[in-house]
């Protein structure tokens, strides 16, 4: 059974731009998905849900109310969610990613 499977990574230069959280440490979050299938859309999408619930655990030290600051908090979900999903290397996570959800799953062995 698969344990783990993907780092779901935000490089410092994301937060560096807020002097309050800036850090030199990169942050990362495990997340395992060997329960999952990935042959099946109910999977893709759970896995997908998954990394992006780590993403902004990772990015929730730039999600402030202050509005200038969420687009940061926003790229950095987006950045580490796409790092997330390349680290998988599945084509049918990848083809949900890129296309927003709006993709069928290809199967394969």
């Amino acid at each position: 059974m698969k344990t783990i499977k993907s780092l779901v990574s935000v490089a410092a230069l994301a937060i560096s731009g807020i002097a309050a959280a800036a850090s030199s440490d990169t942050h990362s979050v495990v997340v395992r998905y060997g329960d999952l299938n990935l042959n099946s859309q109910a999977g893709v999408k759970s896995l997908h849900k998954r990394i992006r619930n780590a993403a902004e655990s990772v990015c929730s030290e730039l999600n402030v109310s202050v509005l200038s600051l969420r687009d940061t908090y926003d790229q950095c979900v987006d950045q580490a969610v796409s790092e997330g999903v390349a680290e998988v290397a599945n084509p049918n996570l990848s083809n949900f990613h890129r296309n927003k959800g709006k993709t069928a799953v290809l199967a394969s062995n």
